[in-house]
């Protein structure tokens, strides 16, 4: 079965039209359906959408790995060009969230109140569980956290009762592909862990076939990158397409230890995985 992604939103731009930001959205195609993976944080998804040729409004939905900012911003840009459309994503997608690092605190969450999406939107599906999004297609919901290594990540935080605490980042969740070939697997920024991701889609799937998203390997604790690539490299998955928060060092490993099974991302790229 073949499975296309397009890259429509990412730190780093593709030549020679495309625009960059810090953020993420992942168009992908099965069986002639599509449906878009996170929104970016501004309108920059729909100008490179349609730079590359692609109509929004034939989208069957959109899905939201998490909460932040820069993952959520762009949802009213695309609803509007899209028109109404389900979107899926955790409940706690809404809660306020804050980077704070000393005296600074700024506001990393997602811009729009529940009633917003609602009143732009065909339906919102809020679940904390799996939920089916169009056929063969479906968000994990929640992931157990289950290594000893991807731990919490400082300086992130909610927000309740006018308090901050540490983010437990339950809404942090996975796109699935399921395929006969194995899982094709989107992530966000993977707050949660690669590792505890992949862990939690193989109790239902005997391979992963493909990876694409982030992983906050270059923004999180440096000593999970070793342990995320080792696994990496054990479950000898065919394609892996990491961006957005990854990082340029990390990246450049990668590049180095999986070779051709490796495709640095960037807006602009379409590849069948």
């Amino acid at each position: 079965m073949e499975v296309k992604v397009a890259i429509l939103n990412d730190n780093i731009a593709g030549a020679p039209s495309f625009k960059a930001e810090h953020g993420l959205s992942v168009l992908v195609e099965v069986e002639g359906k599509s449906f878009l993976w996170d929104c970016g944080q501004s309108d920059i998804t729909v100008r490179n959408a349609k730079a590359m040729g692609f109509d929004l409004r034939a989208i069957y939905g959109i899905g939201l790995s998490h909460g932040h900012y820069d993952h959520t911003g762009g949802l009213l840009s695309v609803l509007e060009a899209s028109g109404p459309k389900r979107v899926f994503m955790h409940p706690a997608a809404f809660a306020p969230r804050y980077f704070k690092a000393g005296e600074i605190q700024r506001f990393i969450g997602m811009p729009y109140s529940r009633g917003a999406v609602e009143g732009i939107s065909l339906e919102l599906v809020l679940s904390r569980g799996p939920v089916e999004a169009m056929p063969g297609v479906r968000l994990t919901g929640e992931v157990p956290r289950v290594t000893i290594f991807e731990v919490s990540e400082p300086n992130l935080y909610c927000m309740e009762d006018d308090e901050l605490f540490p983010d437990p980042f339950l809404d942090d969740q996975a796109l699935v592909i399921e395929t006969p070939e194995g899982a094709v697997v989107l992530t966000g920024c993977a707050h949660s862990g690669v590792v505890n991701i992949l862990k939690h889609v193989l109790e239902d799937h005997q391979r992963i076939r493909a990876v694409i998203g982030g992983t906050h390997l270059g923004l999180g604790d440096k000593r999970r990158i070793q342990p995320t690539m080792d696994f990496l490299d054990e479950l000898d998955i065919g394609k892996m397409i990491f961006n957005h928060c990854t990082g340029i060092a990390v990246i450049s490993q990668m590049m180095d230890r999986f070779k051709d099974r490796f495709v640095p991302g960037q807006t602009g790229i379409v590849m069948a995985v």
